[in-house]
């Protein structure tokens, strides 16, 4: 069979060629390679490409030996991968919330799944922040997008020009693994053709959208619903992953023994498959190759979103940001699910690449609660004070600098700080975990009531707000919201 992700080398090559030759026309002096976009000229636009519940599963992270991902690697080599990236909130719609709005899940209250429509005056009763396309847009900016950009499409006033088609499909007319109405989750190959797929289409919209005359800077926005579950793909994507090859992930059957009781009930999520019941129906590999094929699958998207960048007559004055909005378990932790604020629920992917930006591995702790203000300040447009990330120019600029510890939330007062090398976790009835990731990648043992890492344990609880809203909180054992 032939590779279906085999791309041309020559598109990808043309874009490291237009990237390294973009400051031609900035007033700039070589020196500053990006001293603040406002010397730009013109403006520079972006392309921003979110992908739904994409762990860290990445070939240039190196977490997962199968996995597949030519178009992301090729695109980190470009430019600058944040190795230790982290989502706000380990569930879409709070994770995208905050991204777009600049502010952290515990500022707006929102902790779980509000409606788009909903989502302006959620954020409004706390806060006056707009959101960021809003932003580019009062600034000249034209903002357009396809796809997943918020939790299901995007508020109305956030674009100029949007489309969602669909929700997860598309799915076959019975569901083919799980039978739950609780939940989306599902895999197996299907349909038949990769046009039939709803990222295909966002992916093919974006290709004729930048082959179009655009006369103002623009943001343009492809959201990538896959590898959100159902795990449905076109076979040939199966069939680059044979069952037989599949790694399974490491995993400790009592791993649970020294989590408090709060982790435990927190994170039971009893509409998806249990690992109990995935080794007892032989259904672990088959729930793999679906989750990696969804991968390759998405990763093949982003190719031709890329490609059609290279293409274009904007190759030269754009910078691409790629991310995920969470991470997803697959057996680690004796779970099948994102909604835990351990690694692989909050570490994701992020890579941002463009005009001037030499290609590096970032190590220092980072979110995504970063994107908003570096947009603005690559745009060259005011800082906003409202926003609570802080720029990653200094890391495009060669001129890395310490950051401090990155917080996610899942449900009020339940939080994960993150350096790199510790993950400190306090829930809301003051019960711990923390684990050396260094000695411990895949947080087997708690080590949150040991006296060696008292020190440790207090620096990272430092970083815990103290004031915090609630105007949202989630049903851990449901997909539904409730009002506080």
């Amino acid at each position: 069979m032939k590779n279906p992700i085999n791309r041309r080398d020559a598109l990808f090559g043309s874009l490291a060629l237009s990237l390294g030759a973009s400051l031609s026309g900035c007033s700039a002096p070589s020196s500053d390679i990006l001293p603040s976009a406002a010397k730009l000229s013109p403006r520079p636009n972006f392309l921003f490409l979110p992908i739904d519940d994409l762990n860290d599963w990445i070939g240039v992270l190196g977490t997962n030996d199968d996995v597949k991902t030519p178009n992301i690697d090729a695109l980190a080599n470009q430019g600058v991968l944040f190795e230790n990236a982290y989502a706000q909130a380990p569930i879409c719609g709070p994770s995208r919330a905050s991204l777009m709005s600049g502010l952290y899940p515990h500022q707006t209250g929102i902790y779980g799944q509000v409606a788009d429509s909903s989502l302006r005056d959620a954020i409004g009763a706390v806060s006056g922040a707009n959101f960021m396309t809003e932003h580019l847009r009062d600034n000249g900016y034209y903002a357009a997008g396809r796809g997943k950009i918020f939790h299901n499409a995007a508020p109305e006033g956030t674009f100029d020009d949007f489309a969602r088609e669909g929700e997860f499909g598309p799915k076959p007319p019975k569901r083919m693994a799980w039978d739950s109405n609780r939940t989306h989750t599902d895999w197996g190959p299907f349909p038949e053709t990769d046009s039939e797929m709803l990222d295909y289409k966002t992916a093919r919209w974006g290709e004729e959208w930048l082959s179009r005359k655009r006369d103002h800077p623009f943001f343009l926005g492809l959201g990538m619903v896959r590898p959100h579950a159902p795990w449905h793909v076109p076979q040939k994507w199966f069939d680059m992953y044979p069952l037989e090859d599949i790694t399974l992930p490491p995993w400790l059957e009592d791993d649970a023994n020294d989590l408090p009781e709060r982790a435990k009930s927190l994170t039971d999520v009893p509409q998806m498959p249990s690992i109990e019941w995935a080794i007892e129906n032989n259904e672990w590999r088959p729930i793999l190759q679906a989750y990696l094929a969804s991968i390759t699958f998405v990763d093949h998207c982003i190719g031709i979103a890329v490609d059609a960048l290279a293409r274009s007559e904007y190759a030269d004055n754009t910078y691409i940001i790629l991310f995920s909005d969470n991470g997803y378990h697959l057996g680690e932790k004796s779970r099948f699910a994102k909604m835990s604020l351990w690694e692989r629920s909050t570490r994701i992917p992020l890579i941002v690449t463009g005009p001037g930006i030499s290609p590096k591995r970032i190590d220092a702790p980072v979110g995504l609660i970063d994107l908003y203000p570096t947009i603005i300040e690559l745009s060259g447009l005011p800082r906003k004070p409202e926003n609570a990330g802080h720029s990653l120019l200094p890391f495009l600029n060669d001129d890395g600098e310490a950051r401090d510890p990155v917080t996610s939330v899942y449900g009020k007062d339940n939080f994960a700080v993150s350096d790199g090398r510790y993950k400190y976790i306090r829930y809301d009835n003051g019960e711990e975990e923390l684990y050396d990731l260094q000695s411990d990648p895949h947080e087997w043992t708690n080590v949150a009531g040991d006296l060696e890492y008292r020190k440790d344990r207090d620096r990272l609880a430092a970083f815990i707000p103290i004031q915090t809203h609630g105007a949202v909180i989630v049903d851990p054992n449901s997909t539904r919201i409730k009002p506080k």
